[in-house]
């Protein structure tokens, strides 16, 4: 057979660009995800995402009500203070309890709810790795723009730079939302590695998925006032502040628990089509 012969000089062409993303496409996998699998999905959502969230809301004292403004921040700061080992705790729990989900969904091996919980647990290391130095990049990316515009305007300046500082987090986040999958599915324990696959992936698909985004987080704003705000308010104004916020509680943990489920299948579903 005989090969083309090459030149040296040419320079070398840039493989196309995938596919654009098709976020109608991402929500009907999820969908269907969920509906193939939800009996073992809601026992993972309920260890994982349910049963933190309503020890946190059971244990964990709420703002005083009657303070606004600076001194709410400060009792939220100082519950913060506090109660910090729980909601940590909390946190890495809702972490593995995603990682336990991709694992259980994209290995072709099919494991057992056990070995996706194991396996999750073993690759929380790497994924909070990631996680830590996605936070450091961009906690000094915006200390590199609030420090000099807070000593040339002061406070004015400060307000000013959380704008770019928000649109960058948030762009950041976007081009990074396959990090989990890729940690779970792939099991890529090289943080850094982690990083630039994910980065690679979401390449010229960002608007796209920053659209999906958008939307996914207004749908779970407007549940959450329908679902928990509105009952909520209903509950403590008959039951009385113990026995109707404890139900409220409840409530609000069931909703997060659903909304982190979506989420962990929704994140899934984006890296399946990004990575064909």
């Amino acid at each position: 057979m005989n090969l083309p012969d090459r030149d040296p000089n040419r320079t070398p062409v840039s493989p196309p660009p995938g596919p654009a993303f098709d976020a109608g496409r991402a929500w009907n996998d999820a969908v269907a995800m969920l509906k193939a699998n939800r009996q073992v999905l809601t026992v993972l959502a309920g260890l994982f995402f349910l049963v933190p969230q309503v020890l946190m809301s059971a244990l964990m004292p709420d703002v005083a009500p009657g303070l606004e403004g600076e001194a709410a921040a400060k009792a939220a700061i100082a519950i913060f203070a506090s109660w910090w080992p729980l909601i940590l705790l909390a946190t890495l729990l809702q972490a593995v309890g995603m990682l336990a989900i991709i694992v259980l969904l994209a290995d072709r091996t099919r494991p057992t709810v056990r070995d996706a919980i194991g396996r999750a647990f073993r690759l929380l290391p790497p994924y909070v790795a990631a996680t830590l130095v996605l936070v450091a990049g961009v906690g000094l990316c915006a200390l590199l723009i609030l420090i000099p515009l807070t000593l040339l305007a002061g406070q004015a300046g400060a307000g000013i730079a959380l704008v770019p500082v928000m649109i960058a987090a948030l762009w950041v986040n976007v081009r990074t939302i396959t990090l989990a999958p890729l940690v779970g599915a792939e099991r890529e324990t090289n943080p850094f590695e982690a990083l630039r696959r994910s980065w690679a992936l979401t390449a010229g698909r960002g608007g796209r998925i920053l659209a999906f985004m958008l939307m996914f987080v207004i749908a779970v704003l407007v549940l959450s006032i329908v679902i928990t705000a509105i009952p909520g308010t209903v509950l403590i104004a008959t039951l009385g502040q113990d026995t109707g916020g404890a139900i409220a509680g409840l409530l609000e943990g069931f909703v997060s628990a659903a909304l982190l489920l979506l989420w962990s299948v929704v994140v899934l579903a984006i890296y399946r089509q990004l990575a064909g």
